[in-house]
């Protein structure tokens, strides 16, 4: 058995985003964040050809290229607040019990749930969490750092032998 405890704060939120953006909504933020830089791209042309001609208006396509690279650049951090929002207050300690057979316990102060290892569609490890997604929308992430019971080399060999999936590595 496995046992993890982790805190769900806005790091681990954060990360969250990331890795779901990186991985299940590939597709669908790429053309998003492309428009994206395009407009930053072209606010930055346009700064700089006012500027140049002696021109007002430059400040106004400045800022909004600021805007737009904020956004960028912000994308998964905004993501990992909006999610923590949803996220009640008694349900943001997790202890996880990971174990052979069908399915894993995950507890909070809130609620027991028992998920199927069927469900997970992706696992991707990061530096200090692990994650695993159920969808698009649904993910769960476990701190590296609280391990109560079993080790990481553990919890990998047990994801991918319950799940056929490979830990994918992100940074």
């Amino acid at each position: 058995m496995i046992a993890i405890q982790t805190t769900i704060d806005r790091k681990a939120m954060t990360t969250l985003a990331r890795v779901t953006r990186k991985t299940l909504r590939r597709g669908r933020s790429a053309p998003v964040r492309t428009l994206a830089w395009l407009i930053v791209a072209l606010e930055t042309f346009l700064t700089v050809t006012y500027l140049r001609g002696g021109q007002d208006g430059w400040l106004v396509n400045a800022l909004l290229g600021l805007f737009m690279l904020g956004c960028v650049l912000g994308e998964d951090r905004v993501n990992g607040a909006i999610g923590l929002r949803q996220v009640a207050p008694d349900s943001r300690e997790v202890n996880a019990a990971f174990q052979e057979g069908p399915c894993y316990v995950h507890r909070t102060q809130a609620a027991e749930s028992w998920w199927p290892y069927s469900q997970i569609r992706a696992a991707v490890e990061t530096e200090n969490y692990f994650v695993l997604l159920l969808d698009r929308s649904h993910g769960q992430i476990y701190d590296k750092n609280g391990f109560s019971w079993g080790s990481t080399d553990e919890f990998r060999e047990l994801i991918r032998k319950q799940t056929g999936l490979k830990l994918q590595k992100m940074k």
